[in-house]
């Protein structure tokens, strides 16, 4: 009796669990949000550009450091059973991660003059503080989850950003400075102190598998994807779309991307079975998976279709009450493309439970110059233009996902 309830209390437990870091993204997310619009508040727009250019380099960081140090925590603690493959490659990864992100805030120096308008040094340093602790951001995350601790990690994710948003809202009662209230990015990461356990890892033995190839291909990979689904507003302004088009393509994406964002922290949830089910060596389970996934993105693509058509622009003008909402068939595609990226995120997580992550970024790239061509050989207006190609990209980068894994 006991053996016929298992299953079902699994289901129920991995339910819970993944609501629990659906909540933790969710509240990480809105804590963002404000974050912004104290700053926007206390201080106006224009003084809140250097701001927004940190927060890019955040974002970049995330893609480079957050999300590849997670899964590859998730999936070395699956695969070894314990977190001395984790602990051991901790010396070198820490000095990669260091590295990368001392060259990235060289740069933001070199460049803070165009970059931040300003020739203080403090925003460069920003820069270095907030993308090394992305890195340190990832490790806690995928320590808590390799152990299986996915309450705390939805915990952990949710308080990152409300304590940037606690301390951004004592600087801004005291302090007129936009530098110091940019500095709640940098402390985010001390979160850990509320889970030592994440942190407290075996140093005593070097590792003997670099996870350097494995963080690579994923970050690599994970960027050019992000770059894919968010450029397409600068894209459009640089090849002359007007202000308003500008304007309306980057609402459209910011409305259909929410599920995206919204899944990649559920994603924490998925990566530990899928490794087992990998390591099973059970090949049919594993392209059932990936055909489930493929099937669920394309009926979602196509639901998308029709439903941005019909209420997109509508629903757009209720949520942002811009002064002139995008065509129906700009906001139809966007939603489709958008749900072939969240279809692509699943496929990715299938090849990383196989550790096959340069398969990932060779099809994410396949997508970018498919997307570039697309671009080029579009005739047009601008905005049909850059929707087509931002389509054709993901519509690419899936098809290599798919393709990947099926083959072997």
């Amino acid at each position: 009796m006991a053996a016929s309830r298992s299953p079902g209390a699994s289901r129920a437990r991995i339910a819970g669990e993944s609501v629990a870091v659906l909540i933790g993204t969710a509240v990480n997310g809105v804590a963002a949000y404000a974050y912004i619009a104290v700053g926007t508040r206390t201080y106006g727009d224009a003084a809140m550009a250097p701001v927004a250019v940190l927060w890019t380099f955040w974002a970049v960081s995330v893609a480079l450091f957050t999300f590849p140090i997670q899964h590859w925590a998730i999936r070395r603690i699956s695969v070894d059973g314990d977190t001395a493959g984790v602990g051991g490659a901790v010396p070198r990864l820490s000095a990669v991660a260091v590295a990368v992100a001392a060259a990235i805030a060289l740069a933001a120096w070199l460049w803070r003059g165009t970059l931040f308008a300003e020739g203080s040094a403090g925003w460069p340093l920003l820069v270095f503080a907030v993308m090394a602790g992305s890195a340190f951001t990832g490790l806690q995350r995928g320590v808590l989850s390799g152990r299986g601790r996915y309450y705390a990690t939805a915990a952990n994710i949710a308080a990152e950003n409300l304590l940037r948003l606690g301390l951004a809202v004592v600087i801004a009662a005291m302090s007129d400075s936009v530098l110091l209230f940019a500095t709640a990015l940098a402390f985010g990461p001390l979160v850990a102190v509320f889970w030592p356990e994440a942190v407290r890892l075996p140093l005593r033995e070097p590792s003997r598998e670099s996870p350097l190839g494995f963080l690579g291909g994923l970050a690599g990979g994970i960027l050019v994807a992000q770059v894919i689904l968010n450029a397409g507003p600068v894209v459009l302004q640089a090849i002359g779309g007007s202000a308003a088009a500008v304007t309306g393509l980057f609402l459209a994406l910011a409305l259909f991307r929410a599920p995206y964002l919204l899944a990649l922290g559920v994603a924490t949830r998925a990566t530990e079975p899928l490794t087992r089910l990998v390591l099973s060596g059970d090949c049919r389970a594993v392209r059932r998976v990936a055909t489930r996934i493929a099937a669920s993105s394309l009926v979602a693509a196509a639901a998308g279709l029709a439903g941005g058509y019909l209420a997109g622009p509508w629903l757009i003008d209720l949520v942002f009450a811009p002064g002139t909402p995008p065509r129906a068939a700009v906001v139809a595609w966007i939603a489709a493309g958008t749900a072939l990226a969240l279809g692509g995120l699943g496929l990715v997580l299938v090849l990383t439970a196989g550790g096959r992550t340069a398969e990932i970024q060779v099809a994410w790239l396949f997508g970018l110059v498919a997307g570039a061509v697309a671009l080029l050989a579009w005739r047009g207006d601008p905005t049909g233009r850059v929707v087509a190609a931002f389509v054709v990209a993901e519509l690419s980068g899936w098809l290599g996902l798919l393709g990947f894994i099926r083959r072997r």
